[in-house]
């Protein structure tokens, strides 16, 4: 098992059970052969090689030690498999007397045979088995999308919303193989749980600034166990403003377009890797100030409101930062929407987390060509048609195009914020 999982760790494959235990059988089969060989070889040499036994009639009696091994071993393995052969026969077909050589021989080969019938039967059992359960996850994969396929045709669904929960579902399981988490993480310890959940979630603890910290490792730690992966196509809506906010997000990787509906210029800036989102309503108890909407394929993290307030009442610190944050961010987009009734603070003008994130004052347009290269990959990789590449809508100027805080023109004091 230790060299199964060395094998697997460097090559990053995984080799199925049956293999394993089929691999074994056959070693256990070459083994048994040898010493099945040796020992018909050896019975005849403690009768000192008789004129009808089956060595002396091939022939090996004065032959090198490895020429009489190899036979021996080749006539146990046709033993076992129950094929004969000429030369050495598997039983001495000179044997035509009842002599005491031939009453040995007969009884060992018998023997040699029900064992050989018995490895056999295991060996096609176990091939049976690996047949079986290959690919078990694939089959019921395949078998989901057909039932999905199924209902969406009785409900009479356009081909283009079919097309489009195909494309979620292969997305979602990019591997091909459908597993039920819930299911799994039933037989695990909640110990092995929280370990695999902030395995699973390391790559956004590594990218939102708020978790990359060391001082908020044990933070990272317990809200990996409480987020939830959620892959959202392009040009979908998130979050509406005017709205009650009952979960925020966070973004592993994509961009996701920042807007107020009601304003002339909807579009107000572009947020990307690292960033979070929709945590004014949840921290500030008000309704959402802005919407939101995907302007890639986005893997966003999403937190229910009574999971980030329960968790952050043992994080006071970090609750208070957050909260910060949050009044900046209104405080920002207000003074965006109305400059002249409404003043920011000091520390106002640079969002404090998403300045940190990797992103941060990169082109705009430039990171929606390569996210779409990223998801165009994915598709491929997925077996879905690659979409057709897209560019930022709304106003914008040369020097507005800011990911990750900013994609849209605005005056020299606003140029940088992020509401929610």
């Amino acid at each position: 098992k230790r060299v199964v999982l060395l094998v697997e760790e460097k090559l990053q494959f995984r080799i199925s059970d049956g293999f394993t235990k089929l691999l074994r059988l056959g070693m256990g089969a070459l083994i048994l052969a040898h010493w099945i060989g040796c020992f018909n070889f050896l019975l005849v040499r403690l009768h000192d090689f008789p004129s009808d036994s089956w060595v002396v009639y091939a022939g090996l009696a004065d032959e090198r030690p490895y020429t009489q091994w190899s036979w021996s071993f080749f006539k146990a393995l046709a033993q076992m498999i129950m094929i004969g052969f000429e030369t050495p026969p598997f039983t001495n077909v000179s044997c035509d007397a009842l002599s005491e050589w031939c009453t040995i021989e007969y009884w060992t080969t018998l023997g040699c045979l029900y064992l050989g019938a018995i490895f056999y039967s295991l060996l096609i059992s176990s091939i049976a088995s690996i047949l079986q359960t290959a690919n078990q996850s694939s089959r019921q994969f395949d078998e989901h999308l057909l039932r999905i396929d199924d209902y969406m045709r009785t409900k009479k669904l356009p081909a283009v919303m079919r097309e489009k929960v195909k494309d979620y579902f292969y997305l979602q399981f990019s591997d091909g193989k459908l597993h039920r988490e819930e299911e799994i993480f039933d037989f695990l310890s909640p110990v092995l749980r929280r370990e695999i959940k902030q395995f699973t979630g390391r790559d956004i603890c590594r990218k939102v600034p708020l978790f990359s910290t060391s001082t908020n490792k044990d933070f990272a730690q317990d809200i990996c166990c409480v987020i939830e992966p959620t892959l959202v196509f392009a040009n979908e809506v998130i979050m509406r403003e005017q709205t009650t906010g009952d979960e925020m997000f966070f973004i592993c990787s994509g961009v996701v377009e920042i807007f107020v509906s009601s304003f002339k210029c909807a579009s107000y800036l572009a947020i990307g890797d690292g960033c979070y989102f929709g945590e004014v309503s949840v921290l500030l108890g008000v309704r959402r100030t802005a919407s939101a909407k995907s302007k890639t394929q986005c893997m966003l993290y999403r937190i229910r409101k009574s999971s980030l307030l329960t968790l952050l009442y043992d994080y006071p610190k970090i609750d208070s930062k957050m909260k910060n944050v949050a009044q900046s961010r209104r405080r920002r987009l207000a003074h965006y929407l109305d400059p002249k009734n409404v003043n920011l603070s000091p520390g106002d003008e640079v969002d404090a987390e998403d300045c940190r994130t990797e992103l941060f004052g990169q082109d705009a347009d430039q990171i929606l060509h390569d996210k779409e290269e990223e998801m165009n990959i994915d598709r491929i990789h997925s077996g879905i048609k690659p979409k057709r590449k897209t560019m930022m809508v709304g106003p914008m100027s040369s020097e507005g195009r800011r990911n990750a805080n900013i994609t849209q023109h605005m005056p020299a004091m606003r140029r940088r914020g992020k509401p929610h």
